[in-house]
């Protein structure tokens, strides 16, 4: 069930017993789940349930990455500590681990890198850790200061800086973009990007089937 309601656009799920509890961004996609899965859909207060996650956490390993909120030990590998607070990210989407195992392919200490909807900057801390230079943007407010939050207690504050943006609205230039994003936001942003100045895009984010075929 878990793995149904990550493929039908979840952005969280929470396993209970007897109940699994998917989070969406919009009504109509919960809505769609809920008749799919036999489930019911309520709409809540954007932070409502936010914190509930944090009882049920776990360290995530991705690639070389091991990502973990503050109050956890370390896992194996290369130690990343993120508290998402109220913005997305906390490594547990497939999407995120896709992105991390693919960053470590790709990002070097050369590497300048674009996270675009860095959300809690999991992406851009994960590539400032390999020594990169990063630009992380996002138009949420609840981004900036998790960013900063995550990027200092991560020692890496001196290598990424947060710019509070639409990113289709600003110039964006780098070796290295990443993308993570729901599909709707890849559709919007495809031709910005497109005219921007990225080398290579690593892009995560898209479900198998009928958004995969939207591509």
């Amino acid at each position: 069930m878990a793995d149904q309601l990550w493929l039908l656009g979840a952005v969280g799920v929470q396993e209970d017993p007897g109940i699994i509890t998917g989070a969406f961004t919009d009504h109509a996609t919960a809505q769609e789940a809920a008749e799919a899965l036999g489930g019911r859909c309520r709409s809540v207060d954007d932070t409502e349930g936010l914190d509930a996650w944090r009882e049920h956490a776990s360290v995530i390993t991705a690639g070389p990455f091991s990502i973990r909120p503050p109050w956890l030990p370390p896992g194996p590998g290369t130690d990343i500590v993120i508290d998402p607070v109220y913005a997305f990210g906390s490594g547990s989407h497939p999407s995120t681990q896709l992105a991390l195992a693919l960053i470590a392919d790709h990002v070097n200490s050369a590497a300048s890198v674009v996270d675009i909807g860095t959300g809690s900057g999991i992406l851009a801390v994960a590539s400032a850790t390999l020594g990169a230079s990063v630009t992380a943007v996002d138009d949420d407010p609840a981004s900036g200061p998790a960013v900063t939050a995550n990027a200092a207690t991560n020692n890496v504050s001196d290598r990424i800086s947060f710019i509070e943006a639409d990113a289709a609205e600003i110039e964006l230039a780098a070796e290295i973009g990443v993308l993570n994003v729901t599909i709707d936001i890849h559709e919007r942003l495809a031709s910005p990007l497109a005219r921007g100045a990225i080398g290579k895009l690593i892009v995560a984010g898209i479900l198998d089937g009928e958004q995969a075929e939207r591509c």
